[in-house]
């Protein structure tokens, strides 16, 4: 079964979260909103506790209760039939919806939903399954997935210790090895008769103790006492000397204390993926050991060199595209952002005004685009990696292409250090090449969903003649006046803002200006010898009002720019253009 929907109340800095999940979901958002927390709540919700400290409850209120909701799918036929799923399946839908709520100073309470909306409330209406029976619960710990928490700073060794199921696994495999050697067999036969002549000693000091124990329990029970050896060699064997080591092609064997953390993180994962691709293949038909595994990992890039954490990344990825685990995984890194497959959710958390932690979600669905759309961004996405900063910004400028990044960058330099910007402004912005307008307009819908402030910047487009010095067609005309359309009503749909070059960059810069063979290195050459007095001011206004400067009086609507341009296949595209509907590329998903 799969993890789909995670609720979140009154844990910690949480007040009331939903997290969408899916097989690879990724949280992100600065420091100290909570990222960490999710995982640990998923942890707790898995764990066999009756009780909870008080300092877990959220603000430290221990009047209304911790509670966390979970809804699984994708339920197989042979856990459906396990003891604590059969009879607390949700009957519309089959899928399971659990709960735990911890009151405090009372024991939790355990329940699915087998009837009614799939809503995660906290009624007692429609939440008919009991989930409290066996041992502490057993019966809901044996049906609920294997949350793995994996810290940003963890010991491996914890990972190894003998009641992991993973390492009962290998103890188990290494004394079927054992067991079969000649030599054991020998030294066994050995170890047994050495067992006898111990067990059968004299020893003057090991019987007085026997006797002595024996007088003082013999006023509750008449009883013989003898202290015995039982050698059990293999279990010796194993369990004392299991060791992991590591070999670097230098002849020196070293254990996992002397790795690295990033190393050592790694090997955690690998010994998961050994474990589930073991268990599929050997003992597929041992349901009741066959339990889903989730992952919760901190910051999966920590501790490791750059290619190696995309390796990393492209592995754990595939890992849980194959449907070995789910992985839900906080992260700072635009490099470990992909939503260039199916079967990801990306997670925005942040802290709002009132104190309170929010999320944003966005997933590799790309809210309903259609398909040949999605594609597109789906590309731009996973081949330009740099476009993924988007969703760390706090604010984001969109450019076209490489050269307006890189003017961007210098001119606002040269602003902040005159202190016509500020520095918060200049740092705390992302210029990001959308790689043309095409693009761009498709990852607006993406940005008004997730919640992202941003300012685009684009060229208007509207030339007599095109890169052919052919005169420009009327339905040409009228394609670039619907795409800049749409660009607008994308921007002003969430408040944001839109200023345009009147035809290109270049036709923005100084009479002296040579774009040269290289555009992006001719124009960081040009502009870093420049001061801002050698600029055109509506270049530096443009670039002013994006990094947020307020009261730089540009008008740059498409009503008020078409009147600047003026000619006989304009004039006709004016008046054949027709408005598209919203409803036809504005997708809205938020809550206003």
């Amino acid at each position: 079964m799969k993890l789909d929907k995670l609720t979140i109340r009154n844990y910690k800095g949480i007040k009331e979260i939903t997290l969408n999940v899916d097989k690879i979901s990724i949280i992100i958002g600065p420091n100290n909103c909570s990222k960490s927390t999710i995982l640990q709540a998923l942890t707790q919700f898995s764990d066999k506790s009756l009780k909870l400290d008080p300092k877990l409850y959220h603000n430290h209120d221990t009047s209304q209760p911790i509670s966390f909701h979970a809804t699984f799918s994708e339920l197989t036929d042979d856990e459906i039939q396990m003891h604590g799923l059969r009879n607390s399946i949700h009957k519309e839908t089959g899928k399971f919806i659990v709960r735990a709520i911890y009151n405090y100073g009372t024991n939790v309470v355990r329940k699915s939903k087998t009837s009614g909306s799939e809503e995660h409330d906290l009624a007692e209406d429609h939440w008919g399954g009991n989930l409290g029976g066996g041992n502490n619960g057993s019966h809901f710990l044996n049906v609920f997935p294997e949350i793995v928490y994996i810290p940003a700073v963890k010991d491996a060794n914890d990972e190894l210790k003998d009641n992991s199921a993973h390492m009962k696994t290998l103890v188990s495999l290494y004394k079927s090895v054992v067991a079969g050697l000649p030599e054991y067999i020998d030294a066994y036969e050995k170890t047994q008769q050495l067992q006898r002549k111990i067990n059968e000693h004299d020893d003057e000091k090991i019987t007085y103790f026997e006797n002595e124990v024996k007088e003082f329990l013999s006023e509750v029970t008449s009883t013989e006492v003898k202290f015995k050896m039982n050698v059990n060699p293999v279990e010796e064997i194993v369990k004392t000397s299991l060791a992991t080591n590591f070999n670097y092609n230098n002849g020196l064997d070293t254990d996992l204390n002397h790795q690295g953390n990033g190393v050592q993180r790694t090997f955690i994962l690998s010994v998961f993926k050994g474990f589930r691709k073991y268990k599929n293949r050997f003992e597929s038909d041992n349901v009741k050991n066959n339990r889903p595994l989730i992952i919760a990992l901190e910051e999966p890039e920590l501790y490791l060199h750059p290619h190696l954490a995309r390796v990393f990344k492209d592995t754990l990825y595939s890992l849980a595209d194959e449907g070995f685990f789910q992985v839900l995984a906080t992260s700072h890194s635009p490099n470990f952002v992909d939503l260039s497959k199916s079967n990801r959710t990306l997670a925005k958390v942040y802290v709002d005004s009132g104190s309170g932690v929010k999320l944003n979600q966005i997933d590799s669905d790309i809210y309903g685009l259609p398909s040949h759309e999605k594609e597109r961004i789906q590309a731009l996405l996973r081949f330009n990696p740099y476009v993924n900063e988007v969703f760390f910004a706090d604010k984001v400028i969109l450019v076209e292409g490489d050269t307006e990044v890189i003017a961007w960058k210098v001119i606002g330099e040269k602003l902040k250090d005159e202190g016509l910007i500020s520095p918060e402004d200049f740092y705390k912005t992302s210029v990001i090449n959308c790689n043309g307008k095409g693009t761009m307009y498709l990852l607006l819908n993406v940005l008004n969903n997730f919640g992202i402030k941003y300012t685009v910047i684009h060229d208007y487009d509207l030339t007599e003649v095109n890169k052919k010095n052919i005169r420009r067609s009327v339905s040409s005309l009228k394609t670039t006046m619907t795409l800049n359309h749409k660009i607008e009503k994308l921007t002003l749909v969430r408040e944001n803002k839109k200023f345009v070059l009147q035809h290109t960059f270049e036709a923005e810069m100084p009479d002296d200006y040579e774009k040269g063979s290289s555009k992006s290195f001719s124009a960081y050459e040009y502009l870093n010898g420049k001061s801002l007095s050698d600029l055109q001011i509506n270049l530096i206004e443009i670039i002013k009002n994006s990094y947020g400067v307020e009261g730089c009086n540009l008008v740059h609507s498409n009503e008020h720019l078409l009147d600047n341009y003026d000619w006989d296949e304009l004039k006709e595209a004016k008046t054949e253009w027709r408005e598209p509907e919203e409803s036809e590329y504005i997708i809205k998903l938020w809550n206003n």
